[in-house]
Parts: structure tokens; sequence; C-alpha cells
């Protein structure tokens, strides 16, 4: 058996649980559950593409990557992920790429508009 299919069995079971009890601590095992599942995604795309990501940004990314999955299940309360190795590998992908617009508009600011923006609000300034 595949590590992602015994993550998948797992956490179609935890799925089941929580939509049939709604109980937080559910939530949190699943939550758990697809945070190892990005953790390990993660490692492995930066592995294979040459990424590196200090200590703070590989947590951030890992969290945007299982708030991605889990924050499905508060929004909807029909919600059903039927595979999630296929899910969290999109939710991956979401977190690692997820600046790359702010980043390109940023790249597109003239020198003027740059001296009028402040460090603390260049990606608020170009929303």
């Amino acid at each position: 058996m595949k590590k992602e299919d015994t993550h998948n069995v797992r956490f179609a079971k935890l799925q089941d649980e929580y939509l049939e009890s709604r109980k937080p601590e559910t939530l949190v095992q699943m939550y758990t559950l697809v945070r190892e599942i990005e953790s390990n995604y993660i490692l492995d795309y930066m592995a294979k593409h040459g990424l590196f990501f200090n200590s703070d940004e590989f947590q951030d990314k890992i969290e945007d990557a299982t708030i991605f999955v889990i924050d499905k299940y508060l929004k909807r309360k029909d919600f059903r992920i039927e595979k999630l190795s296929a899910y969290a590998h999109f939710g991956m992908l979401k977190a690692l790429f997820k600046d790359k617009e702010k980043e390109q508009a940023l790249k597109e600011i003239s020198p003027e508009q740059w001296m009028e923006m402040t460090p603390t609000n260049w990606y608020e300034q170009i929303d």
C-alpha cells in the first residue's frame, strides 16, 4: 500500500466522522494529517526543483497548503474530499506559487512609484 493511500484511507475515516459529528477534535485530527502530507509534498517538490525556503517560509507554505484543504469544511457543511492526495497536491501548488502574481506586479512598478511606497505596505498598494 502506498503512503498516499494510507493517508487517503485515514483521512476518509476522519472525514466521515467529522461530517457526522462536527466535533472540533476530529477536525483537528484532519488538520494534523493534512499538515503532515503537505510537509512531505513541499519537501519533495523543493528537492525535485532545487527550491529553498528558510524555516519560517517553509512553515508558512505548509500552513497555507493545509488551510487551503481544511478551510473548505468550515465554509461548506456538505464539503467532501474524495481523494486527499490529489486535493493536497493542489493545495501545495497554490501555497508555493500564491505570491507570484504580486511579485510580478512589484517588478512592473516604476521607480517613481517605488519612492512613494513604504516597504511595510508594498503589497497593499499594488492590490
